[in-house]
Order: structure tokens, then sequence, then C-alpha cells
């Protein structure tokens, strides 16, 4: 019953959020809403669909979506942070402000579907070494998107005040670091996949 009504509250917030939206016209907020609210619900619309009913909510996917909520809020907190502070420095001059929370949204959507997806059939699977493998990439990218913003917010602070093109954190949140947060999520979704693949195999731990 918590779930669900979790669930109730978010897609009351939604909808008022995406009514307020449409009244003012932002409409690829909008768009990037309702497929947010589409992906997070796909369990629940699947279901609907495909049964004429909605899904049982049991301990195991209790589980599932208590984790895959978990897992979104720190990213939605994460990139939430990191979007602040790049848009604060005018980073995305080139994009609509509009367009960059447009893509947050829908990222945030895939991340809820990966994130109970990985609960609910690629944990099981998983030997110990590779899910503290996996948390390990995960936890280095998540740090690695902070350094990015911070590396950027010092280069443009110190150019700023000192009128310095400094080259430190300039090529620390430039090319380091998005280097090591790329190889940390291709490293991710090897895990990820392999996992994924071994639930349909009906690989078990071992």
């Amino acid at each position: 019953m918590k779930t669900k009504g979790i669930l109730a509250v978010l897609a009351i917030i939604s909808m008022l959020a995406l009514m307020v939206l449409l009244s003012s016209e932002n409409l690829y907020v909008a768009l990037a809403l309702i497929l947010g609210f589409l992906l997070l619900g796909h369990r629940e619309l699947w279901s609907l669909i495909r049964h004429r009913r909605m899904p049982v909510i049991d301990e195991r996917v209790q589980h599932n979506l208590t984790g895959a909520m978990r897992f979104t809020g720190v990213f939605f907190f994460i990139s939430s942070a990191v979007l602040i502070l790049l848009l604060h420095f005018n980073v995305f001059k080139e994009t609509a402000t509009s367009l960059v929370i447009s893509g947050q949204l829908i990222l945030i959507g895939i991340i809820y579907v990966i994130s109970y997806h990985y609960y609910d059939r690629v944990q099981p699977v998983l030997k110990e070494r590779s899910i503290k493998t996996l948390k390990f990439c995960l936890m280095t990218a998540g740090v690695s998107l902070g350094v990015i913003a911070l590396s950027i917010t010092l280069h443009n602070m110190i150019y700023a005040w000192f009128n310095l093109e400094e080259a430190v954190f300039f090529i620390l949140g430039i090319i380091v670091t998005p280097a090591v947060c790329t190889l940390s999520l291709l490293t991710s979704f090897g895990i990820f996949l392999t996992g994924l693949l071994g639930s349909f195999s009906g690989a078990g731990r071992e």
C-alpha cells in the first residue's frame, strides 16, 4: 500500500506539473515529462495493456521498486546539482534551458527503468564480485560527474577573478574526468548486459 501511495502521489504531481508546463507553452519539457512518466510507469502500463489489470505488488516487487526509486533519486540529486552549476556558468549557452531540462527528465525515466530491471533480473544472477565492481563503477561515474562540474566551476571562477586561463581544472573537467566517467559507465553497462542476458538464459549466481 505504501508503494502504491507513492506512485499515486508521483502521478498527481506529474499531472499538475504537466498542466503548468503546457499552460506556459514549455512543450519540450511537457513532452519530456510525459515520456518520463510513461517510463516510470512502464510496468503498470504493460500490465494494463496485456492483462487488463494493475500488476500485483508483492514483497519482491516492493524491493525492486524501492531500490529503483532510491537509485533514481540519487541520480536526480547528483544530475540536478551538476546541471545547476553548469547552467549557472552558461555552459549550455548554445542550447535552450528547456531542452536541457527535457533531457534530464527523459534520462531520469530511463535510469528508473534500468534500475528496476537491475533489481528484478540482473542482480539475482550476478556474482558478488560483479556486483561489487558494478557498484564501484557507478560510484566512480557519479563522483566523476561532480568533479566535472566542480572543475568547470573552478576554471570559470579563476578566469573571472584573476583573468587567468589556467589549464589544470580545464583538462581535468574536459578530458580526464569525462574519460573516467565514460569508462565507468561502459563497464557498468557491460556488467548489466551480462546479467540481463544471463537472466534470460537461466544462469544463476555461483
